[in-house]
């Protein structure tokens, strides 16, 4: 049966009060989904600006050069062609990334960032509307699903991914609250196409798709809805992560492997089998009390009721477990994009645990109080801790003089030179040859036209960077021709 704006699901009627007796807070169904329109579209206007905003003053990093690179190599006739960091020189050395092929006829038609941050801002605020639908097909009241809604929007991590760079993991949260909602109705054409495109978003997303074969397997499903996402998604994590990263690679694994979990293994094998065969020395060598923050922060905007409903945090499984393995400390912070896919199931086990709470407790249908209440407050504290990335941006950015000086470097760059650059302004000198400064590989540096060096960023705060950037500040071949609020602008000499 199929739910529109203005009919309710038949589990819900029982409880539902007559128009005359209906309090001020107790929303019919389609002012709730009125409300629910007005939230997502508002919210992907404020965050489409928003991630502009960052972009105009310098706020972005150079993962968003790495993936409009990309998308806009592609345009180009160069398919997913990078060259920040030298090698690899195509995205798919990273991950295959397939699901930015979809991206690029939409980016071919309007070349621009803004293009980028409207359509990642699109994606997750059509999860809203997902999380609107799982939740009275689920038999919650019109204003605890509007309530679930917010709680999505308002997830600290959902805010803080939307606003750094493109980020591919804001459409896997997508995907997975649509293909979520198309499992639970059992359309099962839906869930493929959609469980299809989960899979392709990244390698780890895959193995977060697959888990749909075990989680179905837990409701009893058919045979079909067990093995095809384990074929799909485990077969297609090891085929990427196995076979086709490191062909593209020379034979080498996926790049950051080594970075994110080199205590336990150079390759994702060795990482998961000392993992499995030492536990104790993987406990002692990756585990923090950071860690266990980083947990309770997860938690924090579904005000613990998550925990109630651990079937639907199994989802929750490899990407959880991979971010605590790494020793890298941005995957166990909530404000970093690596925690983005698991707010899908913090998201549904909410949902299914208030509606067995209003199932069993009658009573919290009718006065939902001491439910909004709990979950308003944690999301105020939520938006505290960490600060909410919008209020961060409008009180903590670069000053005018920077950004002045910024834009002077930018206008004084031909667009065909080869360049390299540091900090946060690499992003506005989108070209074919664009290097991320300092460079990985210094075998590229007698290529390079132009070198763009941000002093006052971290880039130089080690060593090997340091000397790199002396280098050419004393080398004969350099002519120095911006040097101002922490910005140097060298040209290779004629």
């Amino acid at each position: 049966m199929s739910i529109d704006a203005t009919t309710q699901p038949e589990r819900f009627s029982a409880t539902t009060r007559s128009p005359a007796r209906r309090a001020w807070w107790d929303l019919s169904e389609l002012a709730a989904w009125r409300l629910v329109l007005l939230l997502v579209v508002s919210y992907a206007a404020l965050f489409s600006l928003a991630s502009a905003l960052k972009f105009w003053w310098f706020g972005q990093g150079h993962d968003l050069v790495l993936h409009e690179q990309a998308i806009w190599n592609t345009t180009q006739g160069r398919i997913f062609e990078v060259t920040g960091f030298v090698h690899p020189s195509r995205l798919f050395g990273y991950d295959p990334y397939l699901i930015e092929l979809l991206v690029v006829p939409i980016y071919a038609l309007l070349p621009s960032t803004h293009t980028l941050f409207v359509l990642q801002s699109i994606a997750i605020a059509l999860g809203g509307v997902a999380v609107w639908k799982i939740a009275r097909d689920a038999g919650l009241m019109p204003v605890l699903a509007l309530l679930m809604v917010v709680m999505y929007v308002l997830y600290p991590t959902v805010q803080y991914t939307n606003m750094d760079a493109f980020r591919e993991r804001s459409f896997g949260l997508c995907f997975f609250l649509w293909g979520f909602w198309a499992f639970e109705r059992e359309r099962w054409r839906t869930f493929l196409v959609l469980l299809i495109l989960l899979i392709i978003v990244r390698l780890e997303a895959a193995l977060f798709a697959s888990m749909f074969g075990i989680y179905a397997l837990l409701r009893g499903r058919s045979r079909r809805w067990v093995i095809a996402p384990l074929a799909l998604g485990l077969g297609y994590f090891f085929i990427g992560n196995f076979v086709f990263v490191p062909l593209v690679n020379n034979g080498q694994p996926v790049s950051y492997v080594y970075d994110y979990f080199a205590p336990l293994g150079a390759s994702m094998g060795e990482v998961i089998g000392t993992a499995i065969t030492r536990p104790f020395y993987t406990l002692q060598t990756t585990w923090s009390w950071n860690k266990s923050l980083y947990l309770i922060l997860l938690l924090l905007p579904t005000a613990g009721l998550a925990l109630l409903s651990p079937r639907e945090l199994i989802f929750m499984l490899p990407v959880l477990g991979l971010n605590l393995l790494a020793t890298k400390p941005q995957m166990s912070d909530v404000r970093y994009w690596y925690s983005m896919l698991l707010v899908g199931p913090l998201v549904v086990a909410t949902i299914m645990s208030v509606q067995r709470l209003t199932t069993r407790r009658p009573r919290l249908a009718q006065q939902p109080w001491p439910l909004v209440a709990p979950i308003l407050l944690c999301l105020l504290v939520a938006q505290l801790k960490p600060l909410n990335p919008v209020i961060s941006l409008l009180r903590t950015h670069e000053p005018p003089e920077r950004r002045a000086v910024a834009r002077e470097i930018i206008a004084r760059i031909p667009p065909d030179a080869r360049v390299a650059a540091s900090g946060r302004i690499a992003p506005h000198l989108l070209r074919r040859y664009l290097y991320y400064y300092p460079l990985a590989d210094q075998s590229v540096l007698p290529t390079i036209d132009y070198i763009v060096a941000d002093t006052a960023s971290t880039s130089f705060d080690d060593p090997p960077s340091r000397a790199q950037l002396e280098a050419v500040q004393t080398s004969a071949e350099w002519e120095l021709l911006v040097d101002r609020e922490g910005y140097q602008l060298f040209k290779r000499r004629d």
